[in-house]
Order: structure tokens, then C-alpha cells, then sequence
């Protein structure tokens, strides 16, 4: 037996009912429009952008309302278009799994693309949402988008049937730490043999996700690579999932220096089996067509550092370091310093087309802190 929809207790306001029919109208009307694209025989390229990043729980339904809507417009399109689109790219999409993803006319849609943006919204603020109750595994509404929706149907791995056989480019951006702790997401199947232009953002890196994996194993395509906010995450020495620490290069615990641990609970900060330093170094070594680097790093713009220790429960998040290894600024320079020479040694300059600017979506991105970035010049005119 199905579950019943959560009682709600609400006596809407006459402006509120105005506003939700003025709403459904609009949305109608919307919808319309966009089944009707087909009709532009030169359309090749789409952008969307939902509601806000972290939008208040009382607009909640409303966007759903709306993301099924454009996305029952958006089915129609990938069953009438004469071909499939070239671009899409789809901004601060709200993280739940609605069934229109799993219309193979949605998956015709986005079969041969050649750029492919995807920024997610807030999760924090999507688990807000109402919804009949959960599984008991479950804790959050998002949890079915991050562990089916993108792996399984927004971005599984390339084939026949799923398509995207000639992305060129993808831009995968979380609004908050996405992929170890609590909302995890693997990148261990991802492989797009023509990959050129790679922007992560917000992507927690670890040796069991596999991010540093999925970006090397581009090497032999990969021109252009963004970084933006991402961290490694490593278990806390109380959570279940720990690491073997021999033969470590992590950090150093200097932060439980004159703690009592006995009387704190604290046991010191986790070592980190494999720091920012060996993947920037491995990235140098292995990365040997690229020629346009940004790496935007979490420590300059929030509070959120580039290590962060979890614990088994949701929310049991811990800022690791304050300052940061100089090893990693070392390895960093390397790395940075390696793709502009290399980029200096072209014979036409690189257009780095497939992204705009390296600012981000998201209100914590600040352009002018970008701390590994070839200069504006290098923008180019000629395509490689």
C-alpha cells in the first residue's frame, strides 16, 4: 500500500491562491513553449536555470511544480527534436529524482551532447522538502537524486544506450561538499574518451570515490581543467570507515597539542593517506596536454578548509587544518607553473570556449581568488 501524503496543516491566504493559480498558469504556459522548440530547426544548444541556490522551504513545492513541468516540456522536446541538442546545460537544478529522468525521450535529449553543465542545488535546503516518508536507509529526499538520478540518468557512463559517447566538456558543480560524507557519489564508472574542458566544484575528493582517478584518466584528451572548492575528506579515528595509515604522508595533528584526549573524546585529527601535494604532483606528471589551469581553493573564500574529518553521523563535519601544508602550495606552484609553460610553448593560443568566465554560479566563488590561472591573454582565437 502506498504511503499517504503528510497531513499539512494550512489555511492559505486569498492573495496565496491568487499567486499559486497565477503560478500554475504561467507554468502551463511555460511548458507549452518549450514542447514547442522542435519547431526551431537551428536549435542546438539549451540553458535552464531554476529558483535559487537555497531556496526557503515554503518555496519548495512550488519549484518542484516547476522542475516537473519544464522537465514534462523537456520530454516532449527529446521525442520531437529533428536531432539531438549539442549543449545543455541546466543551473541550480533542485537534487530530487522526479520519473520524467527515467523517459528514454530525457535520455534521447541529452544522448549527443557536446557540453553538458550541471549545477545542483542545495541539498541542506532541499531536505526540507515534504515528501511521503523515506525508506528506512534514508534520511534525506536528495539521497534518491545523488545515488540513481545522476549516476544512473543525468550522467551514467557512456554507451549505446545511454549516450554521451562525444561529451566534450562537463561541468559538474555542487553548491555544498559533495561525494564522501553523506551524500556520496562515485565517479569510479565515469569515462568520456573526448573529454577536453573538466570543471568540478564542491567535489570531495578521496582514494574510495575516485575523483583524482576520473580526472587522470583523461589525460590524453584533457586540455583545460577547473577545480573549484574541493576538499578531501577522510574519516574521524572514531568512524567505522578508516584508512590504513602506515607508510602515511599525511598532516600533522598539531591541533591536539596540550589536549587532554582522555577527557575530551577528541583522539586527534586523522593522518590523510594521500594529501593535496601527491594529487597535485600526480596531476603534473600525468596531465600532459593541458594548457589552461584554475584551481580555486576553500580555504581563501569560506569557512570550509581543503581537509575536512567526518564522523559516522550526518551533520558531524570538522574543519582539519587552519593554514594548509606548505608541501600542497609547493606542489601547486608545480603544477601551475608546468601547464603555463606548456601553454607558452603553443603556436596558436587555446580558446577556452567551452566554459565562460572561471566565475562560478554559486555566492561563494570569488573570481579574483583564484589561486592557479593562466593569464586573461591566453584566452585565445584559434580552437585546438
Amino acid at each position: 500500500m502506498a504511503a499517504a501524503e503528510p497531513h499539512r496543516c494550512e489555511e492559505p491566504s486569498a492573495d496565496l491562491i491568487s499567486e499559486r493559480e497565477a503560478a500554475a498558469e504561467i507554468r502551463q504556459q511555460l511548458s507549452q513553449a518549450l514542447s514547442r522548440l522542435h519547431e526551431f530547426p537551428a536549435l542546438r544548444s539549451l540553458s535552464i536555470r531554476f529558483g535559487e541556490i537555497a531556496p526557503l522551504a515554503a518555496e519548495l513545492d512550488r519549484i518542484r511544480d516547476d522542475l516537473s513541468s519544464i522537465l514534462d516540456a523537456l520530454v516532449s522536446l527529446g521525442a520531437t527534436l529533428p536531432r539531438p541538442l549539442e549543449s545543455l546545460s541546466l543551473s541550480r537544478l533542485p537534487p530530487i529524482h522526479l520519473e520524467q529522468y527515467n523517459s528514454p525521450a530525457f535520455l534521447a535529449l541529452r544522448a549527443d551532447l557536446s557540453l553538458f553543465e550541471l549545477h545542483i542545488a542545495g541539498a541542506d535546503a532541499w531536505s526540507d522538502l515534504v515528501t511521503p516518508p523515506l525508506p528506512r536507509d534514508l534520511i534525506s529526499p536528495c539521497e534518491p537524486f545523488f545515488y540513481d538520478t545522476m549516476p544512473g540518468r543525468l550522467l551514467p557512463p557512456p554507451n549505446a544506450t545511454t549516450g554521451l559517447a562525444n561529451l566534450e566538456a562537463l561541468a559538474l558543480c555542487f553548491s555544498g561538499p559533495i561525494g564522501v560524507f553523506y551524500l556520496t557519489y562515485s565517479f569510479s564508472e565515469l569515462h568520456f574518451p573526448r573529454l577536453r574542458a573538466l570543471r568540478l566544484q564542491h567535489v570531495q575528493f578521496s582514494i574510495a570515490c575516485d575523483a583524482e582517478r576520473f580526472v587522470s584518466q583523461h589525460a590524453e584528451t584533457l586540455l583545460e581543467l577547473h577545480l573549484l572548492h574541493c576538499q578531501i575528506a577522510v574519516a574521524d579515528n572514531e568512524g567505522d570507515q578508516g584508512v590504513d595509515n602506515e607508510g602515511d604522508q599525511g598532516v600533522d595533528n598539531e591541533g591536539d597539542q596540550g589536549v587532554d584526549n582522555d577527557a575530551t573524546g577528541f583522539d586527534g585529527w586523522p593522518d590523510v593517506p594521500r594529501p593535496w601535494s601527491d594529487i597535485y604532483y600526480a596531476f603534473n606528471d600525468k596531465l600532459a596536454r593541458l594548457v589552461f589551469l584554475d584551481v580555486q581553493d576553500p580555504w581563501w573564500t569560506s569557512s570550509l578548509d581543503r581537509y575536512i574529518a567526518y564522523s559516522s553521523g550526518p551533520g558531524e563535519m570538522s574543519q582539519l587544518l587552519d593554514e594548509g601544508r606548505e608541501e600542497d602550495k609547493l606542489a601547486i606552484e608545480t603544477f601551475r607553473t608546468t601547464v603555463k609553460e606548456r601553454a607558452d610553448k603553443l603556436t596558436v593560443e587555446y580558446e577556452r570556449e567551452l566554459f565562460s568566465s572561471s566565475a562560478t554560479l554559486f555566492a561563494d566563488t570569488d573570481k579574483q581568488n583564484s589561486f592557479s590561472r593562466l593569464p586573461d591573454t591566453r584566452r585565445g582565437r584559434i580552437h585546438l
